[in-house]
């Protein structure tokens, strides 16, 4: 009987010793999760970036196969953009109308939910002049949509920033060189140690 109840007991100091463990890990991963989340949401932010670089290479290829120009916009403070063909302006190289494959409709995309667009700023030339005319843009603010970045049947595109942000305050640029359509991904920043590109 004694010895039963040593049993007992012991199974009883187990119980406890296992609780005492779970709430240190409880508390150690309280302590230690900011200090892991801020590099995870770094990754996120990268990977949002990569998003953006590969929805433009794809609106590129397009514009080339298609004849037609496609238009990326993106909603300011927010995580949504969109890539749609375009009635105008066409390169000088276009192939005619009964050449040229369908145009695909829009297609609305969204980036990771804590990463948005903060700002950037698009270099008009000639031919995107014309095309903002005709769209009768104006300076978007939060909650608008972007002015177009354009992708042109040539294989030229607007010169671009764009910059992304997290909820922690980290940005990465994401640049659009026009005459050679080079796509380049910048490092995470703080917001305050670069100089960001507000629209």
């Amino acid at each position: 009987m004694h010895c039963g109840s040593s049993e007992s007991d012991r199974r009883a100091i187990t119980l406890l010793e296992v609780l005492l463990v779970l709430a240190l890990l409880v508390i150690l991963s309280a302590m230690t999760w900011p200090a892991l989340d801020r590099p995870m949401a770094n990754q996120r932010l990268r990977k949002a970036a990569d998003q953006v670089r590969t929805a433009w290479a794809r609106a590129r290829v397009e514009a080339m196969t298609t004849g037609q120009t496609f238009a990326f916009r993106c909603t300011i403070g927010e995580n949504r953009f969109e890539i749609a063909a375009q009635a105008g302006p066409e390169a000088v190289d276009v192939p005619p109308a009964d050449q040229a494959a369908p145009a695909a409709a829009s297609r609305r995309h969204t980036l990771p939910e804590d990463v948005r667009f903060a700002g950037g700023q698009t270099l008009f030339d000639g031919r995107a002049a014309i095309f903002a005319q005709r769209e009768g843009d104006a300076v978007p603010a939060d909650g608008q949509l972007s002015e177009p970045i354009l992708f042109y049947p040539d294989g030229t595109t607007s010169t671009a920033t764009l910059i992304l942000e997290n909820r922690h305050q980290r940005q990465i640029e994401i640049s659009l060189r026009g005459l050679t359509g080079v796509m380049t991904v910048g490092e995470p920043r703080a917001a305050e140690d670069g100089n960001a590109v507000q629209e």
